[in-house]
């Protein structure tokens, strides 16, 4: 089963990649290269055609002064520099792809202007790698926790029966699956420092933090994992504090690594604004006359069960995740405490955030970086239910069902049928299963 595991990765990205190519390269229906995709590749060009981390060049050459009104990119007052609403850690992920593009561009004589062919499509088909990276990490710490078996449904569960695949995919170029790769290693990594400290696992962990932030810095509620891993009772709440402490001078090094990593981003701003700390969503936000986030009227009920983009209502395999925390037993548990805060942090700053659909989807985005921490207790569900026939018909049936609704409603989407945003329930009940407009 183990080898099955691996072949079930290999056989997810190949499907990714046919994915791809049948939505963005057969039928050129589409281009990776738009909406908020557009903001996360455009530090590629910039850095390795213009050699200009301002944008300033391409903003010029390319776009005869100004970069589009829709790509979120715009000038900081007082600086007139130009400032991307999103960090360039996507792009740094997906440089050597982009390299591969500018060489076959090269080979094959096409436009040297940073868009063209095989730039738009070597970076599009980075993230069917990084989502076979997310699950190959994946399955190495549930292989160290469950089952072959469970480990396997998991993987095909979180894989398809969530938005994952869209994002790796359909939309490859937005910050999602790069996120859930990286917190998936985070996951992985931390996993082992916590039964075997080294200065080595420290470093690393430190690197991928530094990762996931330069990502997407609203994911920083996962660094709770570092203070709350293992925690499960009083006693070892009690006893955490002691080892931390102990391990002070490794968790230094995590901190300094993950500095390391995000100081180019600081760089950047200090470079554009003046300052190391901004919201660099300030001008989005003032033009449109509306405040980041709403803390007193989140809308909890819409981020999780909603029909407009709720996580629970178009996604509801993770309901195996949720019912799955009270199968968690033994090392497992050690998950429990930090995913669940983490979970109920990220939940309220989704919802308090201004536009709480997240804009266009399929699902609710915001929560695929996240999709990791659904897996743990999902194996637990799957392990356990194998043990008692009528349970585990009961959880594989409802398991094939929210998958195969997840997979005919993410082809639906692609087609164009469901709406990206503000679906009322009218639309839903007349478009249910439906394949022709």
């Amino acid at each position: 089963m183990a080898a099955c595991g691996r072949h079930v990765v290999l056989a997810v990205w190949v499907l990714a990649v046919c994915a791809y190519a049948a939505i963005h390269v057969v039928p050129s229906k589409g281009d990776p290269v738009k909406s908020d995709g557009f903001s996360y590749y455009v530090y590629l060009p910039a850095w390795v055609l213009y050699t200009d981390p301002t944008m300033e060049d391409l903003a010029n050459r390319r776009f005869g002064g100004s970069f589009p009104g829709w790509s979120g990119l715009t000038r900081w007052p007082g600086t007139q520099r130009w400032v991307n609403p999103h960090q360039m850690g996507v792009a740094l992920l997906l440089l050597p792809f982009y390299l591969a593009g500018h060489a076959l561009t090269l080979a094959w004589d096409y436009p040297r202007e940073g868009f063209s062919f095989f730039y738009r499509h070597s970076a599009g088909l980075g993230g069917a790698f990084y989502l076979a990276a997310g699950l190959f990490f994946l399955k190495r710490l549930l292989d160290r926790h469950v089952p072959a078996g469970a480990a396997v449904a998991t993987l095909v569960t979180i894989t398809f029966g969530t938005n994952l695949f869209h994002y790796a995919t359909f939309d490859a170029l937005w910050s999602h699956v790069y996120s859930f790769s990286l917190i998936a290693c985070l996951l992985d990594l931390l996993d082992t420092w916590e039964r075997r400290p080294t200065r080595a696992g420290a470093l690393l962990v430190g690197i991928v933090i530094g990762l996931i932030l330069l990502v997407r810095a609203a994911n920083a509620p996962v660094l709770m994992f570092i203070p709350l891993f293992g925690v499960t009772d009083l006693a070892s709440l009690r006893a955490r504090p002691a080892v931390l402490r102990s391990r002070a001078p490794q968790l230094a090094l995590m901190v300094l690594a993950a500095g390391v990593v995000f100081a180019p981003q600081l760089a950047l701003y200090r470079s554009a604004t003046g300052t190391v700390i901004l919201d660099p969503y300030r001008n989005l936000l003032a033009l449109q006359g509306v405040r980041a986030f709403d803390f007193l009227h989140p809308h909890l009920a819409g981020v999780l069960v909603g029909v407009k983009k709720g996580l629970f209502f178009w996604s509801p395999a993770l309901l195996l995740g949720v019912v799955g925390c009270f199968a968690m037993r033994g090392a497992l548990r050690a998950f429990l405490l930090p995913s669940a805060a983490v979970m109920a942090a990220h939940t309220m700053l989704v919802a308090s955030w201004w536009d709480w659909q997240f804009g266009g989807s399929f699902g609710h985005r915001a929560f695929t970086d996240l999709l990791a921490l659904f897996a743990l207790p999902m194996a637990a569900l799957y392990d356990r239910a194998a043990g008692t026939p009528a349970r585990k018909t009961a959880v594989s049936a409802f398991a094939a069902l929210a998958v195969a609704l997840s997979i005919a409603q993410m082809l639906q989407y692609w087609m164009g049928i469901i709406p990206y945003s503000d679906v009322t329930w009218d639309q839903y009940r007349s478009l249910f299963l439906r394949f022709s407009r």
